[in-house]
């Protein structure tokens, strides 16, 4: 009877000590491939979007120019640019992490001039779930404000598309 009670008890702490820990899972707003550090001067799901969460502030000393890759002309103001230029899709979003589930096959490029003066946060993309299919590595420069009337933004060309295929 004592062996019951004991292997009762023992299960009861084992699904208390699950259930404690369920909310850091249910809440998450992502699954991530990467663990997380706090050396990124920017919010928890932007700072998450940088190789262990590591970015620089860089203040643009004289005009430099970017690239934005998306699909949808919806999405061509975005504040995620990078200084890679890419000749394929498949390149783009292998190297920027672009998860296929939020839409972008990356198949337009444009070029972005900031002015000088323009803070940046500048780093190496991290992986995203899966990080076969979406492994990152490239660089990734994110603007805090897409709609500052002084950015120049080119027209979007095609790039190469290709079918991307995730095992």
């Amino acid at each position: 009877m004592k062996f019951k009670s004991a292997s009762i008890c023992i299960g009861l702490s084992l699904l208390s000590f699950s259930v404690s820990s369920l909310p850091r899972f249910v809440n998450s707003p992502q699954v991530l491939a990467q663990d997380v550090s706090a050396s990124c001067p920017l919010e928890y799901e932007v700072a998450i979007t940088f190789l262990n969460s590591k970015c620089q502030e860089v203040k643009i000393e004289q005009p430099q120019t970017f690239y934005r890759y998306y699909s949808n002309s919806g999405n061509k103001y975005g504040r995620y640019l990078t200084a890679d230029k890419y000749k394929t899709n498949v390149e783009v979003i292998k190297n920027l992490a672009l998860n296929q589930a939020w839409g972008n096959q990356a198949t337009m490029i444009e070029k972005i001039t900031l002015p000088a003066g323009t803070i940046t946060y500048q780093g190496i993309v991290g992986p995203q779930a899966p990080a076969e299919c979406y492994p990152g590595g490239g660089q990734q420069t994110f603007i805090k404000d897409s709609k500052d009337p002084n950015i120049k933004w080119s027209d979007g060309e095609n790039i190469v598309a290709e079918k991307f295929n995730c095992p």
